[in-house]
């Protein structure tokens, strides 16, 4: 049995990469041609929902939205999810809306062909590099400014070793917010480190997808001081859904 629970394991992970890349091919040739006038780029946004949305049916993963309010079209968010798995990308790909910006790092730049559409319309950062640091914040108030949402992972990558326990959160988006007086809004992903906490098919398990988007925290009239507050609410909020998600005491 475990034998063939391994060589199904293995089919369906193919099936997985076959379909991720397949899709994305489908949809490069619309990105590369919206990636010449940044007018265009507002059309990403569906171009890659319809990507996302087409891996999850193509994969036999049913997808969940909470939402604990009511997003404003013309407010600007900025998103913070726990980040367990690759899959989080597609994920948040399908379920954030409006035009938003990822905020990653910057090794992805360095992909071909999906590392120049990334950098064309994504933010990179480069944590050792204060200078870079430094550029990406000031990019991210920029693509704040300019009408879009942030997604950002307050972990600064997938970090822990005892999933489902969140690692400790950066500060970056929370002096973003702070700084742009725009609302943190906390992201629970429950389940994502049960279906493949890492690009590893000897650990992929189907497991059913689910995006909570809890209530928005204001930052009207907070200062740098509140940095560590805002950061450790996010985080308690993040938390305690994921214990609630996955019955943890």
């Amino acid at each position: 049995m475990k034998v063939i629970h391994k060589i199904l394991q293995r089919m369906y992970f193919i099936w997985m990469a076959l379909w991720f890349v397949l899709g994305f091919m489908m949809i490069l040739p619309f990105i590369l041609i919206i990636l010449q006038n940044p007018k265009w780029q507002r059309y990403y946004r569906p171009i890659t929902w319809c990507w996302a949305k087409m891996f999850y049916i193509l994969n036999f993963i049913p997808v969940r939205k909470v939402w604990h309010f009511k997003s404003q079209k013309k407010q600007r968010y900025i998103y913070c999810p726990n980040h367990f798995a690759f899959l989080d990308i597609p994920l948040l790909t399908l379920t954030v809306p409006h035009f938003y910006a990822f905020v990653g790092l910057h090794d992805l730049k360095k992909i071909p062909i999906f590392g120049y559409m990334y950098r064309k319309i994504h933010i990179t950062v480069d944590r050792s590099n204060p200078r870079d640091r430094y550029a990406t914040f000031q990019k991210s108030k920029e693509a704040l400014k300019n009408g879009q949402n942030l997604i950002m992972f307050p972990e600064g990558g997938i970090w822990t070793k005892d999933f489902p326990e969140l690692s400790p959160f950066k500060e970056g988006p929370f002096r973003i917010a702070i700084e742009m007086q725009m609302p943190i809004v906390p992201v629970t992903i429950p389940f994502n480190w049960r279906m493949m906490p890492i690009f590893d098919y000897n650990r992929l398990a189907w497991h059913r997808q689910e995006v909570i988007f809890h209530e928005p925290i204001s930052t009207v009239g907070m200062t740098l001081k509140d940095v560590n507050a805002l950061q450790q609410r996010t985080y308690q909020i993040i938390n305690e859904q994921l214990k609630i998600s996955n019955k943890i005491n």
